[in-house]
């Protein structure tokens, strides 16, 4: 029955990746191995399960339904583990977890509070540049900004981000301090850039009770928030940051925030997870850690 389930675990791993090199490795065994089972779980069942070719693996029909049935039972499994666990009041395992880099950075401070609560999770933490499938490079949980497509079916708000427009002080000094918004077209700015896409974020405001984006000469962008951030400490020009990061600078000077009067609306924060980890205690741990923390920092 082991060796079945594992079988089953590996052949869901495989569908969802289309691959049996990402699969193997997501999984921590070597890819002979998962071959292997795979030959065995077809011998056994007496069906083709999986098309393969050199650059693709994709599932046959009857590979598509057996597919659709080990989700069910690894989900169950899955319960099983979660009520025990919670009955035994005690998270484990291995997370892989995927942040925003500001936010990454932002929740530092919080970080040893939650290793020290919960020793037995190991977490996996991953910056990418790029909103990454969770299924298919094996993350247990993302954070998400902004309202979320609809093909998100298990996910939690767990905050708020709300950008805000600042420069430096000497910047405004020197520069002078817009006073709506079209005056931004008179100022150098910098601006986020997601990483691989096209143009750049336009900044964002709350005008007449209207979200709206406005187009501002794009004289620098930069796909890493940090960098963004330190530009317009070094009197770059003016900016849109998180409000959580640049609360600091406002307090000690070195930030002013501009066009307070129509500052955009907030953008939910949510953390999203696929099925497979679904309700699993150390994954519920994880999100209540990061909700408080997100709290406290506003």
């Amino acid at each position: 029955m082991e060796r079945m389930l594992q079988a089953m675990e590996v052949f869901a791993r495989i569908v969802e990746c289309e691959n049996f090199t990402r699969a193997s490795s997501l999984l921590g065994i070597p890819k002979a191995s998962a071959s292997l089972l795979i030959q065995q779980l077809e011998v056994h069942l007496q069906v083709k399960l999986l098309h393969r070719t050199t650059r693709q693996v994709r599932p046959t029909p009857a590979g598509m339904t057996f597919y659709e049935h080990c989700l069910k039972i690894l989900l169950a499994i899955t319960d099983v583990k979660s009520v025990i666990g919670s009955s035994a009041g005690k998270a484990s395992g291995k997370l892989r977890v995927e942040l925003p880099g500001d936010i990454a950075r932002q929740l530092m401070p919080h970080m040893t509070q939650f290793r020290h609560e919960y020793p037995d999770v190991s977490l996996q933490i991953s910056t990418p540049r790029h909103a990454s499938n969770l299924i298919r490079d094996g993350m247990d949980c993302a954070i998400r900004l902004g309202e979320l497509e609809d093909s998100y079916s298990f996910s939690r708000r767990i905050g708020s981000y709300r950008l805000i427009t600042v420069a430096s002080r000497l910047y405004l000094s020197r520069h002078g301090c817009p006073a709506k918004v079209e005056d931004l077209a008179g100022h150098r700015t910098a601006h986020a850039a997601q990483h691989g896409a096209g143009r750049p974020w336009e900044f964002a405001f709350e005008l007449g009770g209207r979200h709206t984006r406005h187009p501002v000469p794009e004289s620098i962008a930069f796909d890493d928030m940090d960098l963004l951030l330190h530009y317009g400490l070094q009197h770059g020009g003016v900016i849109q940051v998180w409000d959580a990061v640049a609360r600091p600078y406002l307090a000690s000077g070195r930030l002013e925030e501009v066009l307070a009067d129509c500052r955009p609306g907030v953008l939910p924060i949510h953390a999203v997870h696929s099925c497979r980890t679904r309700e699993s205690m150390s994954l519920r741990v994880f999100v209540d850690w990061l909700s408080a923390a997100l709290e406290a920092e506003h």
